[in-house]
């Protein structure tokens, strides 16, 4: 029996969850449509967890997996309601442009361009610049590149 396997060593959680998980990669246990529910209560039986943690550890995935796909939900809203206002800004201002030099203009629509315009940098900013939106997770990139 080689060394490693002799070794006495204690591992965390954490690695105990990662090293099962490389194994089965590595072993080709799970195949590419994965293990069924008995097969998983199987396996983790022969580990010694028992069919109630597994139940357990079965919810709290599909709930941590509800609540990142309604958060991913809820950003490719926001995003979309950005870019509509964003369309309808440059459908509208490019509209009152042409009214306006069709008319003669004395040019009013620069105050109706500023004053949306502005509104439009704001929510803009607020959608780039929010916790976990596009510029953190940039900034958090490079930083760990």
């Amino acid at each position: 029996m080689s060394d490693l396997h002799r070794q006495q060593r204690q591992f965390s959680i954490d690695e105990v969850g990662e090293l099962i998980d490389l194994a089965a990669r590595l072993d080709d246990l799970v195949t590419s449509s994965g293990l069924s529910y008995d097969e998983l209560v199987r396996v983790a039986g022969e580990v010694g967890i028992s069919r109630e943690a597994i139940d357990r550890a079965v919810a709290t995935d599909r709930a941590e997996r509800r609540r990142l796909a309604k958060q991913a939900k809820k950003r490719v809203r926001r995003r979309m309601r950005f870019v509509r206002h964003a369309v309808a800004y440059a459908v509208v201002v490019s509209s009152l442009l042409l009214i306006d030099a069709i008319n003669g203009g004395g040019w009013w629509f620069y105050y109706v361009a500023a004053l949306w315009g502005a509104l439009l940098a704001l929510q803009g900013m607020r959608f780039l610049t929010r916790k976990s939106g596009p510029v953190e997770k940039a900034m958090l990139a490079r930083s760990t590149a």
